[in-house]
């Protein structure tokens, strides 16, 4: 069964103002910088009118996985991530994709941006899903822990980012 997990942040940043920088590349390799993770690489930033195509690649240090899951595994797992940015209304809305490479697992969800007064509300609603038989609900919660503490150092630096 798969394992939810839910953010929602307040930012003192207006919904068009950060959608603008999600399409800056500087502006997300700084992002995925302040996330963590080993070699971080920004694999594309694509925007358009009303949209930006970010996908982003980190692997997740050895030392940080359980020895249960790191005896699974060939090498330290390399995270992919890829967000679809549209415009949504008054707001802006993502689909979110995470897959684990060398590893059955992965995420998908979605992510949004509202305005809040003069700021704006973020939001991640996503799902993680293992198909390993007896651990694959403990790995998903090791997912979902990873992902809500690398979110949140992301919520630090859009707070001090813009």
């Amino acid at each position: 069964m798969p394992t939810p997990l839910s953010l929602t942040a307040s930012l003192p940043v207006a919904p068009g103002t950060l959608f603008a920088k999600l399409g800056d590349r500087e502006f997300v390799t700084g992002r995925l910088l302040a996330s963590g993770g080993d070699h971080p690489e920004v694999v594309t930033v694509d925007p358009g009118p009303d949209s930006v195509k970010i996908v982003t690649r980190q692997r997740v240090p050895e030392d940080m996985l359980p020895s249960m899951i790191r005896s699974f595994l060939p090498s330290a797992p390399v995270i992919e991530r890829t967000e679809q940015w549209r415009a949504d209304g008054d707001g802006y809305l993502a689909d979110l994709d995470v897959s684990v490479s060398g590893a059955p697992a992965g995420m998908t969800g979605t992510m949004e941006l509202r305005p809040d007064g003069s700021g704006s509300t973020y939001t991640v609603t996503a799902q993680a899903t293992v198909s390993v038989p007896l651990f694959g609900s403990k790995v998903e919660q090791m997912i979902v822990e990873q992902v809500q503490g690398i979110l949140r150092r992301e919520e630090e630096f859009f707070r001090s980012a813009v």
